[in-house]
């Protein structure tokens, strides 16, 4: 019996042992640390005592249910450890978005056709960005989204320092090194163009240019020291549009729908201003449409008892009314608004047609109603009131369609002010004004007429 006891409480303090091992295998520290608002708790293990010989037969016969509950514990806090520890790396590893900076040079712009609502340039795109060792073939795979058809494009890149001097990509005397990458694009692009004004209209002639990656890799900023120009003299199309020297910068975010998750890009917009010429239109449309209108008033002096030959004329006038007509409707697209030039057209196509009407009614009124010709003479006056009334219209809806060229005008001396203030000496930028001033005043008559 005493033996028996005796190995009754060996067996229950090794029991006990055990239970105090598999508890080791808990967490004996816990530290709570906060960092960018989560909480991770790591864990740390104590080490285990070697077990004697003795022990590890006693435990090996013992029941492992606690033993395998403990180590289910011990798998489960591991798996919560590993989330925590995610949580915690995932933003540390977050690099935040490359500023791509953009400049942007119209070398040359060809013909604007209004008709199929495109353009052709030729544009130079600038971008500039860090270089990174770690990532040295990054590129923000740039693209101009508004272009039709294949386009011709030229690429060269090189390493540069703050003052665009070329150094190398292990050049230790730079503390900052940038990419320097310089697109040369000859195309046709696409632009919606908005004719309410035709023919005084004002044009905008854009790039969409998008970032292939999407933005919370790259974003395209504006180059602040070295801003967008536009080359003047290389304007091919100089009859016909007048162009303005400033040019408007905006950063947008567009979705790639081709993909099958959208996408974010970072998208660029540079936009110049062309304005039409339209001294054209003043001679060879309105002016023909007002004497086609005006002899339409002459028709009066013929006698109302022969309104065959009031009809006769005034049916010609309608036909060459219409034809003028379908002529300029021909140099558009057809949108489903009316510009200045259709509006007034239109007036003067019912006015000669209300004439018509009346010119077929006199003839019936005198002969079979015995009613005076005095009554002609009133819608005479009549009619003369309505022409003059809205030719005052167009002038003045005409007027306030160019007043929109004065206001462009503006924005191009406060460019060429902006522009002035980057050169290095005053004597330099007060001559960039004055030339600029000299170049408004003898192109203002031209815009205009």
């Amino acid at each position: 019996m005493p033996s028996q006891r005796q190995s009754d409480s060996n067996l229950e303090s090794t029991i006990h042992d055990t239970h105090d091992l598999a508890k080791h295998l808990l967490i004996t520290n816990r530290r709570a640390t906060t960092i960018g608002g989560v909480q991770r708790a790591s864990i740390h293990y104590s080490t285990i005592p070697e077990l004697s010989s003795s022990e590890k037969c006693i435990a090996s016969s013992l029941p492992i249910t606690s033993t395998s509950t403990n180590h289910q514990r011990i798998q489960m806090q591991r798996s919560s450890n590993d989330i925590h520890s995610g949580l915690m790396r995932s933003p540390s590893n977050i690099k935040p978005p490359r500023e791509v900076s953009l400049r942007v040079k119209f070398i040359r712009l060809g013909e604007v056709i209004t008709l199929q609502e495109k353009f052709y340039a030729e544009v130079v795109i600038e971008a500039r960005w860090l270089y990174d060792p770690t990532a040295a073939s990054w590129n923000p795979n740039l693209y101009i989204k508004n272009a039709l058809g294949d386009v011709k494009e030229e690429i060269i890149s090189e390493l540069v320092d703050h003052l665009d001097e070329p150094v190398k990509p292990d050049s230790k005397n730079h503390d900052m090194i940038y990419v320097w990458e310089i697109r040369k694009i000859n195309g046709t692009f696409w632009e919606k163009l908005e004719l309410n004004s035709f023919p005084a209209d004002v044009q905008q002639l854009s790039l969409q240019i998008v970032a292939s990656r999407p933005t919370d890799e790259c974003i395209l900023v504006e180059n602040r020291f070295q801003p967008s120009i536009v080359n003047r003299e290389a304007f091919l199309a100089q009859q016909e549009w007048f162009l303005y020297e400033h040019i408007e910068t905006r950063s947008t975010i567009t979705t790639e729908d081709f993909s099958f998750r959208p996408i974010r890009q970072s998208t660029y917009l540079v936009t110049c201003y062309v304005a039409r010429r339209p001294g054209y239109f003043y001679w060879n449309v309105y002016l023909l449409i007002f004497l086609i209108t005006l002899i339409a008033l002459t028709v009066y002096g013929v006698a109302p008892e022969f309104p065959q030959n009031r009809l006769q004329i005034t049916c010609t006038l309608l036909l060459t009314s219409i034809m003028f007509r379908w002529s300029v409707s021909r140099l558009l697209p057809p949108v489903s608004y009316l510009t200045l030039l259709d509006k007034y057209t239109l007036v003067s196509l019912v006015f000669i047609s209300l004439n018509s009407i009346w010119h077929s009614m006199i003839g019936y009124l005198i002969q079979q109603l015995n009613i005076s010709k005095s009554i002609d003479n009133y819608v005479f006056g009549l009619f003369t009131t309505f022409f003059l009334l809205y030719h005052l219209l167009m002038i003045i809806s005409l007027s306030q369609a160019l007043h929109h060229r004065n206001v462009m005008l503006e924005n191009d001396r406060k460019y060429a002010s902006k522009l002035a203030g980057m050169f290095e000496t005053f004597a330099q930028g007060h001559h960039a004004v004055q030339r600029f001033k000299d170049r408004q005043n003898s192109s203002r008559t031209s815009l205009f007429v």
